[in-house]
């Protein structure tokens, strides 16, 4: 048998397993003390600045994938990263800039994306 027969059906197959894995999540939770903190963040007021824009969604099927849609909970347990907002840029590990429109969302920074896996 040719071994061309078969690779649609790997393609295909490779495909869906990829589609089905399961997506990290962005279930953020804010604490008040940078040692508990997967993440120091700084906010600005300027998207240029950021590595990356966030929308605030209010729907955890929202925040799947690690696309700058995030969730907040109120609880350490469920977050998928824990974030500290610092005041000064130089002691962040991302820039953040958040946005009122989920379609702005994203990396613009790829070398800091992985912070956030």
């Amino acid at each position: 048998m040719s071994l061309q027969r078969f690779l649609p059906a790997v393609a295909l197959s490779a495909i869906a397993l990829g589609q089905f894995s399961p997506a990290k999540a962005q279930m953020v939770y804010v604490t008040k003390n940078a040692g508990e903190a997967t993440v120091k963040v700084y906010t600005t007021y300027y998207k240029d600045e950021a590595d990356v824009v966030v929308f605030k969604t209010p729907f955890v099927k929202n925040a799947q994938g690690n696309k700058g849609q995030w969730h907040f909970t109120k609880f350490s347990g469920e977050a998928d990263k824990r974030i500290f907002y610092t005041d000064y840029k130089k002691g962040a590990d991302v820039i953040v800039y958040f946005t009122s429109d989920a379609k702005e969302a994203g990396w613009k920074n790829m070398k800091k994306r992985f912070l956030m896996n």
